[in-house]
C-alpha cells in the first residue's frame, strides 16, 4: 500500500474480509524469517526427513500453538 493512502478506508477493505486466523496468516506470510523457516520445513518434508519435534519447534517459534497445548511438548 502506498504510504500516501494509509488513512484511506479503501486501502483496508480487503483486510476486513479476513477472520482472525486469516489475518494472522497474511501477517506471518509477509515475514521473511517466517517464509524462510516454512520453506526449510517444506524441503525437509519433500526429502522425507521432517520430524515431529521440528514441526513443534517451528510452531512454538511462531506462536502457532497455544502455550498449554500438550502436542507442543
Amino acid at each position: 500500500m502506498n504510504r500516501a493512502y494509509w488513512r484511506s478506508p479503501e486501502a483496508y477493505k480487503k483486510l476486513q474480509t479476513f477472520d482472525a486466523p486469516g489475518f494472522a496468516f497474511q501477517f506471518l506470510n509477509r515475514n521473511p524469517e517466517f517464509v524462510k523457516d516454512r520453506e526449510r520445513l517444506q524441503q525437509l518434508d519433500r526429502r522425507g526427513a521432517l520430524e515431529p519435534a521440528e514441526v513443534n519447534a517451528f510452531a512454538r517459534r511462531w506462536g502457532l500453538l497455544l502455550p498449554d497445548d500438550e502436542s507442543s511438548k
